[in-house]
This record gives structure tokens, C-alpha cells and sequence, in this order.
């Protein structure tokens, strides 16, 4: 990952003066047709996957959720070079 944030930010300051901005959305784990809640339960352990991860907010997730992130960084012309991790506060500690 840290590979694709040096790229964007390397392509940001080089793009900027063109008007072109470039940014980057880092989602975790989003609920989909193949995962949910219930996916994989640990034998013997029937907690949902969020709380197995330790997501602080509680849940997976949604595409949606991922999709509000890419559409806010579309609609600012002048939001440039940064990463935006979607994990629901994981990996935030």
C-alpha cells in the first residue's frame, strides 16, 4: 500500500498545475455478496466478523460508505495528494 501512496502523491504535485488531482481511497473490509457479518464463523465462536477484527465502529463496511469517499474527493477540485483510509476506525489506534 505504501507504494500506491507515494505514487498518488508523487502524481499530485507533478499534476497540480494542470488542474488534475489525484488522490487515493484505502477501503478495509466492506460487506459484499461474498463476505458479511456472518461470513466464516470460527468454530466455536459465533461473534459477527466486525467484532472478531476489532472494528471500533461495530460493523463491515458498505460500498456505498466507499463510494461517498471517491465521490467527495471527485467533487473538490482542490483536495490533491492524500490517502483516505475507509475502516470503520481500524487501524487508527
Amino acid at each position: 500500500m505504501q507504494g500506491l501512496v507515494g505514487m498518488s502523491k508523487n502524481l499530485a504535485t507533478r499534476l497540480a498545475p494542470f488542474g488534475i488531482t489525484v488522490n487515493d481511497v484505502a477501503p478495509a473490509m466492506v460487506e459484499s455478496g461474498m463476505m458479511n457479518e456472518n461470513s466464516a464463523p470460527e468454530e466455536g465462536n459465533p461473534e459477527p466478523l466486525s467484532k472478531r477484527l476489532g472494528i471500533p465502529v461495530g460493523r463491515l463496511g458498505t460500498a456505498q460508505e466507499v463510494a461517498n469517499a471517491v465521490e467527495m474527493f471527485c467533487k473538490s477540485g482542490y483536495i490533491t495528494g492524500q490517502s483516505l483510509l475507509v475502516a470503520g476506525g481500524l487501524g487508527h489506534q
